[in-house]
């Protein structure tokens, strides 16, 4: 047995809004209030995202502008003791020429050996007499090519034996050497007494 089909009037009411489409349906947010113009709200809303965008662009550019004073400034202290390193590599190295010339004018009082007061390998100790004074110094491994023609002993050598002196007794020693070796061009008073002039060569 078929069942029979329910005839719809065309004049059938139409289904109700369910009620959580009504404020919409009604052209409100829910509280009566009218929403607005949508393309209004959309314009709004865009207006607000292109702030908000452009404020963070504002951190972002700040931060980038820091950063690079920031890196710039590094930079710039690390070419400058790069710089300071180089001009304190330079004068040790003239140090050491010094050094192994002095060595050179004193080559029977003068000795080389290892530095048993550092532990990194390579440092050696020059020990030289000179005016009846003992004088040391610390030698760079970098700057041992250069006394190549000191002889070299055993730290318990005799010659090798540091007599208590500082480093300020040590120039004090070494510019007393300094006058003992300038007597015949200063006088008394300190004054110069050596030949500043080249004498004229008498023709024949």
């Amino acid at each position: 047995m078929s069942m029979p089909l329910k005839l719809f009037r065309r004049n059938q009411e139409p289904e109700p809004v369910r009620p959580q489409f009504q404020p919409l349906a009604r052209g409100t947010n829910g509280d009566s209030t009218p929403i607005g113009d949508p393309v209004t709200i959309l314009s709004t809303a865009l207006a607000e995202v292109k702030d908000e965008a452009a404020r963070w662009k504002r951190h972002a550019d700040t931060f980038a502008e820091e950063r690079d004073t920031a890196v710039e400034a590094f930079n710039a202290k690390v070419q400058e003791a790069q710089t300071a390193g180089k001009e304190r590599d330079g004068a040790y190295r003239e140090r050491a020429q010094l050094l192994a010339w002095l060595a050179a004018l004193h080559p029977s009082t003068t000795v080389i050996t290892t530095a048993p007061d550092i532990d990194e390998d390579g440092w050696q100790l020059l020990y030289l007499v000179a005016g009846g004074w003992q004088m040391s110094w610390h030698i760079s491994p970098r700057d041992a090519d250069l006394f190549r023609h000191v002889t070299a002993v055993e730290p318990s050598d005799a010659r090798a034996q540091w007599d208590g002196h500082g480093t300020e007794q040590k120039y004090e020693r070494i510019h007393s050497h300094v006058r003992l070796l300038a007597l015949d061009v200063l006088g008394a008073d300190g004054s110069s007494t050596a030949v500043t002039e080249v004498p004229a060569v008498r023709s024949a």
